[in-house]
Order: structure tokens, then C-alpha cells, then sequence
């Protein structure tokens, strides 16, 4: 009896370990990450409470343009969670290793996720016992000069197992500021457009390949000994490469994930439409770009909608917002800020000669605290 007590609580601790080692959905969209870097998204903190360093993060999206990029940022600053995260190229989905660092942000504030010319479908976690790595080359180690003038060549017989989904894994140290890296071919020419310089920090850098095209130039210019890929930069110094390929199952329990805002599509005259929050830690904002208000006079206005925030409300803060310019300074060309106080009605806000000037040459940010933001319309006064 004791020995099937035994092997069952063996196989009941080892199914409790796959059970949380699955990929699980975080956020689930569709978001639209749309121009000009005004679009984003906080993913909330209570989904990196029990995350451990080392964990994945993936982004799955579509409808990525050529030149998109996103970033991971810190909800206080704005700034990269990390140097390698504050802006990269987007070429299919993509995938962030949370850091003892990332984590002490990202437990406390969140992580907001932008960019532009991508949408979101949906964001997962995966344990980082998932991800299995196999080195393909382990040296010599080569040091990348600062004026991007030293590069490796990389041998074909290193990528004989790479396939589409595989992250190719750089470890690398002495990295100094500003590190960057350079992905080539044999004719040393950039891979893709998202590894031409992209920044690099830590002691790794990944790239994930999802597209046919550099994997085919990679296996079929040789193989053996025949330098297949070159790879630069300037900054750090490159040690070894693995290729790391994903395993065990993806959860479809949507039990506590979190849900994108509705997307709408905008009526004429509407400049926004959905849900933005704007929180108690004064981390809200909108961006609009100047293109809209080419055509206005002062007799135009702004109309803005919102909804107080119940909580935030009940934690005694005071609702307000503000319209700034592109630079975030007063529109209408004041020293300090004004405030407009929020009661549940729509604020509209009317335009002087110098509010207009600066819409029209750089655009509009909407801040302020307390609320969520549902809809901004233009409309005629007259």
C-alpha cells in the first residue's frame, strides 16, 4: 500500500509541474497597435506575481508592416524595461526573458507593450524549462569593436537543425552601453531589417526565426566549415550560440486573462474611440497626431468623453486631464499646466490661435488621472 502511495504522489507532484510549466494567455486581444507609437497596452501586474526569472514572454500578432516595431516600457518612464527592449524590429511573433530586473518592475508596475504597425492577438508566459537549447558553437569568442569594424564568421554546419519557430540564442558579455548587434549573410548583408543594428544587453540575445527567407539564405550558401552567417555589432563580446526550440503544451484557459479593450472603428470626426485608462499613478496618456486637425479653424472643438474610475474615486483622487502639445507643454501656450476638473461630463475644449497652431504642427496628448477615456470627437461649433 505504501509503495502506490508513493507513485502516486510522485505522478501527482510531476502532473501538478506540467500543469504550471504550459504556455498560458496573459492578455488576449485583438489590439491595434497602430502610427506613430500612439498606441498601447498595459499588461497588468498581478500576471508576473508568480513568475519566475528566467520565464518567457511572448507577443503573437499579425498584420505587422514592414518597418513595425515595438517595445516592452516601463508604465512610470516610458523608457525600455531593459536596453534591448526599448525599440526592435517586429517580424512575426516575439518574445522577452523577464529578468530579475524586468520582474521588480513588472510586479510592481505592470508592463506596457507598444510600438507601431502591428496588432496584437494575444500574450502568454511560458516556464523557461520549456524552451530546450542545443549549442551549435562555442567559440572562439570574437569582441566586437565599437566602430562595428569585427565580426564572426559562423559556419554552415551550425545551422543544419535550425527550422522556422527556432530562436537562434547569442550569449555574450562585456557588454557596454549602447551594445549593438548585426545579424548577416555570407555576403554581409542584414538577415532582416529587425536584426540591423538591434540593441543588445545581458548576457544573451535571441532571435526568433519565422520566416523562410533567412533561414533558406543561412542552409543553402554551404555548409561544414563554409561561413554562412557573419555576425557584428560593436559593444560586446560573442562567446557561444545555441539554437532554442519550444516544448510542452499551450493552455487554453482564458480563466484569468486579461481582455484588450474593444476595438471600434471610427466614425466620421472621431479621433478615438474605446478604452484608456488613465490611473491613480498619473501613467495615462493618448497621443493624436497632427494630421486631423490640418483642416480646422477656432471654430472647432474638441469634445472628450471619459468615465471616472470607480476605484480611484474611492482612494481619494481627484479626477482630472490635460491637453498638451507633442512636447508636452501647455497648448494654449501657458508656463504651468491647466487642469480641467472632471464630474462626469464630457469635457470640450475650445481652441485659441496657439492651441490651433500647435495641433496643426504637432499633434495633441491627452493626460491626466482618475478616469478611463472612451471617445474624443471633432466637431464644427459653428
Amino acid at each position: 500500500m505504501r509503495t502506490y502511495r508513493y507513485i502516486f504522489t510522485v505522478l501527482l507532484c510531476t502532473w501538478s509541474l506540467v500543469a504550471l510549466s504550459v504556455e498560458r494567455t496573459i492578455l488576449l486581444g485583438p489590439k491595434t497597435i497602430g502610427k506613430a507609437w500612439r498606441d498601447n497596452i498595459l499588461i497588468e501586474a498581478r500576471h508576473f506575481r508568480e513568475v519566475k526569472a528566467g520565464d518567457i514572454l511572448t507577443v503573437y500578432n499579425d498584420r505587422a508592416k514592414g518597418m513595425a516595431q515595438a517595445a516592452f516600457q516601463h508604465p512610470k518612464t516610458w523608457q525600455g524595461v531593459a536596453p534591448e527592449y526599448g525599440c526592435f524590429g517586429v517580424a512575426g511573433p516575439f518574445r522577452m526573458t523577464l529578468t530579475d530586473s524586468i520582474l521588480s518592475i513588472a510586479r510592481t508596475y505592470g508592463v506596457i507593450l507598444g510600438g507601431h504597425d502591428y496588432r496584437i492577438l494575444r500574450v502568454t508566459v511560458t516556464d523557461a524549462g520549456d524552451f530546450q537549447e542545443t549549442m551549435v558553437y562555442e567559440g572562439p569568442s570574437v569582441q566586437m569593436k565599437n566602430d562595428w569594424s569585427v565580426s564572426a564568421d559562423i559556419p554552415g554546419s551550425c545551422f543544419e537543425t535550425l527550422t522556422v519557430g527556432d530562436g537562434l540564442r547569442l550569449h555574450i558579455s562585456r557588454v557596454e552601453k549602447d551594445a549593438a548587434c548585426k545579424l548577416m549573410d555570407f555576403t554581409w548583408n542584414a538577415l532582416a531589417p529587425s536584426v540591423d543594428g538591434v540593441a543588445v544587453g545581458g548576457d544573451s540575445y535571441t532571435w526568433y526565426v519565422y520566416d523562410r527567407a533567412p533561414l533558406l539564405k543561412l542552409q543553402l550558401a554551404g555548409y561544414g566549415t563554409r561561413t554562412a552567417m557573419r555576425i557584428g555589432g560593436r559593444g560586446y563580446r560573442l562567446d557561444s550560440i545555441g539554437i532554442v526550440r519550444q516544448t510542452g503544451e499551450v493552455s487554453e484557459d482564458l480563466t484569468d486573462a486579461q481582455r484588450a479593450p474593444r476595438e471600434y472603428t471610427l466614425a466620421p470626426g472621431e479621433l478615438f474611440r474605446g478604452e484608456r485608462p488613465f490611473p491613480a499613478d498619473w501613467s495615462g496618456n493618448l497621443s493624436l497626431t497632427a494630421a486631423p486637425f490640418q483642416d480646422c479653424t477656432e471654430n472647432d472643438v474638441l469634445v472628450i468623453s471619459y468615465r471616472l474610475d470607480t476605484a480611484a474615486l474611492s482612494a481619494g483622487t481627484k479626477p482630472q486631464l490635460s491637453v498638451r502639445d507633442n512636447r508636452w507643454h501647455e497648448i494654449t501656450g501657458a508656463q504651468e499646466p491647466v487642469w480641467y476638473p472632471l464630474d462626469g461630463t464630457d469635457v470640450v475644449y475650445l481652441f485659441n490661435a496657439t492651441a490651433l497652431d500647435k495641433a496643426k504642427t504637432r499633434g495633441v496628448i491627452i493626460t491626466g488621472v482618475g478616469f478611463t477615456l472612451t471617445r474624443i470627437e471633432l466637431i464644427s461649433a459653428q
